[in-house]
């Protein structure tokens, strides 16, 4: 059945945003600023547009989350369009509707906007020139982070420290944003390519001023997000605007080129730590600032990033004390955000550079050292997180085992713990009937095979045919409320939901068998917001790289993931998520770079400018092994769908380094740098 659902993509039969058409609807255009730092002087734009649209005009923001322990953030919104000053490349600045896409374009390129260019600011650590009046420095939020024993610091008999740069990187799905509008009778229906339909509509309610009951989000099939497509973006409240000034639908489809400097980019971190330990190995304490570019201005939840970054920081191991300070600062770059794994892979390569650091200071074992410092069951970390039990000694030994196979140098383990965002929870909704069971769940799938899992699940406790059970994701009248596919809590919280939904229909049944109770009842309903506490899942990654001696360029040749799943519903997407979660974190050490000129000009325009991997790329010996150690939700499920990139990121550096013979302090390393680096180890350079 896992195979059915991945069919329609392949063969051409899904239906996609770009797919829908409306009668009688217009096309958005949106003019975007050329330069990273400008004052918008005025504009001109055709006469002849449908609807032309100005920061005059609308005077709206963007949402944007701020951190509750955050006292005194600055938090500047997103305008919907450029509020009289530009501040990164491809900002919106106006917007036009005309009658076809090529009459949008047409007017696009003959409106006037005259701009007195302006320095940017570029450099999360320099913060100068200052680009927000309410944001001095350039720092959004500054917090410190700190708990434990603060006497094992004193207690320390070693340290190491690592400073990290990691550059920023495109979420790249193959289908980029879109959306269309459509306004009647006082009900504004948007269609979308969304992880998180009920998020957007939200966000739309809050800068629209709509109540919620009076927006209807559907989203067809999306092809694919990374994080990208869970919160509204600006144009999406653009085209509702239009559609509510104009009365007709109004559709705007983002293009390639758009998207590459549209919110949100990944990344944009850099990392000074220090860790604390004994001369036996046994960790003490971690200190450190995280500082994390967050672009122009404040979009979803990057406000947040820097310090959840900070709190993952000390890992799965026990250790008695943190303290982290935590920046996010503006540049005049485009926002960044949430990317798959959003802040978990950067605080794993953080940990783990300095587990694999530490041990070369010791001369110990790198994965006797990890095994040494875990905990027993259940744990609360020094910065407030329980990581609840897990099989992390389980996934260890095996990634141990697969580590110790492979032949040459260039091989690296990681082992980390993923959280998984289960709360607020999730929602689900299952109705049986005379022509089956339909499950209707708060989740979207955007290249995941959820209708599989969740249809497997319904079959093996009620005992209907999988044939007989519908899987339908959500629009947003379809439940009273749910959360969306994020944070990998699909299977784990809208699992859960689904689970619970089920049991109360199993006991409505009563015991008689659902076709008898549909006879006898002609039809059974239940609706079920299922409410938990995050949880973690225990994941132990090996890489191994080939760097090309005369060139530079190096290959990830051989991966191996061991992963806590809790329980494998379905082991076939499990296997495929990690395999490109890995692909995706590798490509960040080896080629993934969004790169800026000095003006804050965009250095690339194709996907394959930004070191997107290839199918070539992908050509690697990969296999993993599941473990099951139940969680607590009523399914005993945990997630997956970030593993592979947190496991990809810090198993591939430490691989590189040890290929490479060097300490590494940036990433991606450039065939450039990688030549250099064996130049030196060929002069006689050392480790620090």
């Amino acid at each position: 059945m896992a195979r059915a659902e991945g069919l329609g993509p392949i063969m051409g039969t899904a239906t996609y945003l770009d797919d829908i058409k409306l009668n009688g609807m217009a096309f958005l255009r949106v003019i975007r600023s050329p330069y990273a730092r400008a004052k918008v002087l005025s504009m001109s734009l055709p006469s002849s547009a449908l609807l032309g649209l100005t920061w005059e005009d609308i005077r709206l923001r963007m949402p944007a989350v701020a951190p509750v322990d955050a006292r005194a953030a600055k938090i500047v919104p997103l305008p919907l369009l450029a509020d009289g000053v530009a501040n990164f490349a491809g900002q919106p600045v106006a917007a036009l509707v005309a009658e076809s896409r090529e009459a949008a374009e047409d007017l696009a390129e003959r409106a006037e906007v005259y701009y007195d260019p302006l320095e940017p600011s570029l450099d999360p650590l320099e913060r100068r020139p200052q680009i927000h009046q309410e944001a001095p420095d350039n720092i959004s939020v500054d917090i410190t982070l700190r708990g434990g024993d603060e006497g094992a610091f004193q207690r320390a008999e070693v340290m190491v420290e690592r400073r990290l740069f990691m550059a920023r990187v495109v979420a790249n799905p193959l289908e980029p944003k879109g959306a269309i509008a459509r306004y009647h009778e006082g009900r504004l229906e948007l269609f979308c390519s969304s992880q998180a339909p009920f998020r957007v509509r939200s966000d739309l309610s809050q800068v629209l001023g709509l109540p919620p009951d009076r927006i209807l989000v559907r989203v067809p099939d999306v092809g694919g997000g990374f994080g990208n497509k869970v919160p509204a973006h600006a144009e999406y409240a653009l085209v509702a605007l239009a559609a509510m000034r104009l009365g007709r639908p109004v559709k705007w489809v983002e293009q390639r080129r758009e998207h590459m400097t549209n919110p949100t980019q990944g990344k944009g971190v850099v990392a000074e730590v220090k860790l604390y330990a004994t001369r036996g190995g046994r960790l003490l304490a971690l200190e450190g600032t995280i500082v994390n570019d967050i672009g122009a201005y404040n979009f979803t939840i990057n406000a947040t990033m820097a310090s959840f970054i900070a709190r993952l920081s000390t890992g799965p191991y026990a250790i008695a004390a943190a303290r982290l300070r935590a920046l996010s600062v503006f540049t005049n770059l485009p926002p960044t955000g949430p990317y798959r794994g959003a802040g978990r892979p950067e605080a794993a390569l953080v940990h783990e550079s300095l587990i694999e650091l530490l041990a070369r200071r010791l001369g110990q074992d790198p994965i006797a050292l990890r095994r040494r410092n875990l905990p027993e069951g259940e744990y609360v970390t020094p910065l407030g997180l329980r990581i609840d039990r897990g099989g992390y000694r389980e996934v260890l030994a095996r990634a141990e085992e697969a580590y110790r196979s492979m032949r040459g140098p260039g091989k690296g383990l990681a082992l980390f713990a993923e959280l998984i965002r289960i709360a607020p929870g999730e929602a689900a909704k299952v109705r049986l009937s005379a022509k089956g069971l339909e499950i209707i769940v708060g989740s979207r799938p955007h290249g995941q095979f959820h209708r599989t899992a969740f249809a497997k699940m319904a079959s093996e406790l009620l005992g209907i045919g999988q044939d007989r059970i519908e899987v339908r994701p959500a629009d947003t009248d379809d439940l009273a409320q749910a959360v969306g596919s994020f944070g990998s809590r699909s299977i784990s919280a809208a699992g859960a939901a689904v689970y619970q939904a089920l049991l109360q229909l199993k006991e409505k049944l009563n015991g008689l068998s659902p076709d008898e109770a549909v006879r006898r009842h002609g039809g059974l309903e239940v609706e079920t917001f299922f409410r938990g506490e995050d949880i973690f899942s225990a994941g132990a990654h090996v890489a191994q790289v080939h760097v090309d001696r005369a060139t530079g360029m190096a290959s990830l040749t051989r991966y191996f993931a061991a992963d806590d799943v809790g329980r494998a519903l379905n082991p076939e997407d499990v296997e495929a998520q990690l395999m490109g979660g890995a692909l995706q974190g590798a490509a960040q050490v080896l080629w993934e770079e969004a790169r800026f000129d000095r003006a804050g000009i965009p250095l690339y325009g194709t996907m394959l400018d930004v070191g997107f991997p290839t199918a070539l790329d992908a050509c690697l010996n990969f296999s993993s092994e599941l473990v099951e150690v139940p969680s607590a939700l009523p399914h005993g499920a945990r997630g997956v769908g970030e593993s592979g990139t947190i496991g990809g990121m810090a198993a591939t550096f430490i691989a590189l380094e040890r290929a490479l013979g060097v300490e590494l302090e940036r990433i991606p390393v450039t065939a450039e740098e990688a030549l250099a680096a064996l130049k030196r180890r060929g002069k006689g350079g050392a480790r620090r």
